[in-house]
């Protein structure tokens, strides 16, 4: 079953990081970084482990990914944001 998911998602996640970066991407990854990745974590280990310890480990693992999602969407925005309004010369 598990691997029938990754399968499926594979090309997807693929597509998405072959993908040229843009500053709504970035904004949505942040947004998501700092709304949704954590309870959903959270909600994950608790799920999955036993019922004290997959708690704490899905918070603690719910704070590190939140932060590298938040982190990956603000760099992501930074490469993107052109003040100035010039246009770049695609390839």
């Amino acid at each position: 079953m598990g691997l029938c998911a990754v399968l499926l998602e594979s090309p997807s996640a693929a597509a998405a990081t072959e993908s040229d970066p843009s500053f709504l991407h970035g904004a949505g990854q942040v947004v998501a970084g700092l709304l949704l990745e954590f309870p959903k974590t959270v909600l994950e280990g608790t799920l999955d482990g036993p019922p004290v310890v997959g708690t704490v480990m899905g918070a603690l693992a719910g704070v590190v990914r939140a932060t590298q999602k938040t982190a990956a969407g603000f760099l992501e925005m930074g490469t993107e944001f052109n003040p100035w309004g010039r246009k770049r010369r695609r390839r």
